[in-house]
């Protein structure tokens, strides 16, 4: 049975993300910055384009740290269910930004692929370096945005520790496109570029995966299964009208329960049934609130 996980709430957990972001935001401009370094020092193209696609990652820092202000707000009555589906809505656009990432590096693979232009770059070991240091900079990232978004249960903290994971493959095909040139194997630097796009398309994917079912309001768990857990309770008899949904971390269930005709007339029975329910319910699949409207058999 899944046990319920205890969630940093309001500034707690605001607080959390924001301080998550600050982190990587300065990290990742170290790395920009390292790149650009690395890139002009060897006259290379491809490095310098590579310090581009991590600048989103800095983007989507700022980003996020103007998206929490609105998504740990209060619920207001223009927005009962609070705000949290805004940080959905950013781990969505930040699949966006992948999609943009992926078509950029393929679109230069390709022209890569059947340009007849020589290319010529002065690797030095310092380069080399540079870009190593970065690559480790990086794995640190998404590793530490990882953690701390599973941590937090942030959508927006582990949809940014996918996209960081994509620009260290990123990367490192860049650095083995560098060995590659030196050692006169040009021809495979805008191939390994193609399958590195490839796999960030597929993270975007899965980015878009996740989120747009939330966005959408698709049904987070099986109406069955909760009509299941619900019968199980004494008292109740059958369950009808089941719909469910999630948001920010919590899934609201509505239902209709049907009871014995005696026990809907005891308010205090019925609402001991129902507060069971629920504690079951949460017990199954977390933080969990549930609507129930009890009916008498007919």
């Amino acid at each position: 049975m899944k046990q319920e996980t205890a969630l940093p709430t309001g500034n707690e957990y605001q607080r959390g993300v924001q301080r998550v972001l600050v982190i990587t935001l300065a990290l990742n401009l170290a790395v920009v910055a390292g790149k650009l370094f690395a890139g002009i020092l060897a006259d290379s193209l491809s490095v310098i384009s590579d310090a581009i696609h991590s600048s989103v990652d800095s983007l989507n820092n700022v980003v996020g740290l103007v998206v929490m202000r609105y998504a740990t707000a209060e619920p207001d009555d223009e927005h009962p269910y609070g705000h949290a589906k805004f940080e959905t809505l950013a781990a969505f656009a930040i699949a966006g930004f992948l999609f943009v990432t992926c078509y950029q590096i393929g679109l230069s693979a390709f022209k890569k692929l059947f340009s007849q232009e020589a290319t010529t770059i002065e690797i030095t070991p310092l380069t080399i370096t540079v870009m190593i240091v970065t690559i480790a900079v990086n794995v640190f990232v998404a590793v530490y945005e990882q953690r701390e978004g599973r941590r937090l249960q942030s959508e927006f903290l582990i949809a940014d520790a996918i996209h960081t994971r994509s620009d260290i493959l990123v990367s490192c095909s860049v650095l083995t496109g560098l060995f590659l040139i030196r050692q006169g194997y040009v021809w495979l630097d805008p191939v390994v570029s193609l399958a590195v796009a490839a796999f960030i398309a597929w993270n975007g994917y899965q980015i878009f995966k996740a989120t747009v079912p939330v966005l959408v309001d698709a049904a987070p768990v099986p109406a069955v299964r909760i009509t299941e857990i619900a019968e199980q309770v004494p008292g109740v008899h059958s369950v009808h009208d089941v719909r469910s949904r999630s948001h920010g971390g919590e899934i609201f269930i509505e239902m209709h329960l049907h009871v014995a005709a005696e026990i809907e007339a005891d308010h205090l029975a019925s609402h001991a049934i129902t507060e069971t329910v629920e504690q079951r319910l949460a017990d199954e699949f977390g933080k969990v609130t549930a609507t129930i409207h009890v009916e008498p058999l007919p």
